[in-house]
């Protein structure tokens, strides 16, 4: 998959969870990920392209960008990425 097509991925993803108020771990998104042969290496490149999907959703689309702002979050409600 390609970057955008990734970040099209995580918008589709992300609205799931958000429409019933689930949120998920950086870790199972990437299993999610690696179940479509997209993954990433590690958890800092996990983080660092939530954080870029979540910039890329900005301009475009701010439910999604809240979404990934909401779905991605630790128990303190601050973002994981």
């Amino acid at each position: 998959m390609t970057k955008n097509e990734i970040f099209e991925f995580i918008s589709h993803i992300v609205i799931c969870f958000y429409s019933k108020s689930i949120k998920i771990s950086l870790t199972s998104l990437n299993a999610i990920l690696k179940d479509r042969d997209s993954h990433f290496n590690n958890k800092k490149e996990v983080r660092q392209g939530v954080a870029a999907a979540y910039k890329y959703w900005k301009k475009r689309d701010p439910v999604v960008h809240h979404a990934i702002a909401y779905v991605f979050s630790d128990k303190h409600g601050n973002h994981t990425w």
